[in-house]
């Protein structure tokens, strides 16, 4: 034996924790869905409250406009052109991020009642149950 080597084996040092990539995988597919999702109900309500003839804010509606500096840039000519031909997208895009809270929030609550019911117990298996003390409440 040399001098540096250890006649101990080295223990397997256990993987940290991760979560399943299936979860990653849900998390992924919400980032890019769940806007394309709000997006369709926001269509679906813009034309819905226009055959209704609900009461809109009339600085949501119409044609966006963008500033005339803007169109000296060579680059962004088909971009703005594509912008401006959309009607009521100030509409659309409120109504959008309207959705998309809507929809993050049931969904992080659909998520913590799963986890709730499918997780990890709340204690480990080195931490110990809170005391139950009862304390009286303070009176001067």
């Amino acid at each position: 034996m040399t001098k540096y080597s250890s006649y101990h084996q080295r223990r397997a040092e256990p993987e940290p924790e991760r979560s399943h990539p299936v979860w990653r995988g849900i998390g992924c597919l919400m980032i890019a869905i769940v806007p394309v999702i709000s997006y369709g109900l926001a269509v679906l309500t813009a034309s819905f409250a226009f055959a209704q003839n609900w009461p809109l804010p009339s600085q949501l509606l119409g044609r966006p406009v963008t500033p005339s500096f803007l169109w000296s840039l060579p680059g962004l000519v088909p971009i703005l052109a594509a912008i401006e031909s959309m009607n009521n997208l100030y509409l659309l895009l409120a109504l959008t991020f309207v959705y998309i809270v809507i929809l993050g929030a049931i969904i992080s609550f659909g998520y913590a009642l799963v986890y709730q019911i499918a997780g990890p117990p709340r204690l480990g298996p080195l931490d110990v149950e809170r005391p139950n003390i009862k304390v009286k409440r303070y009176k001067r």
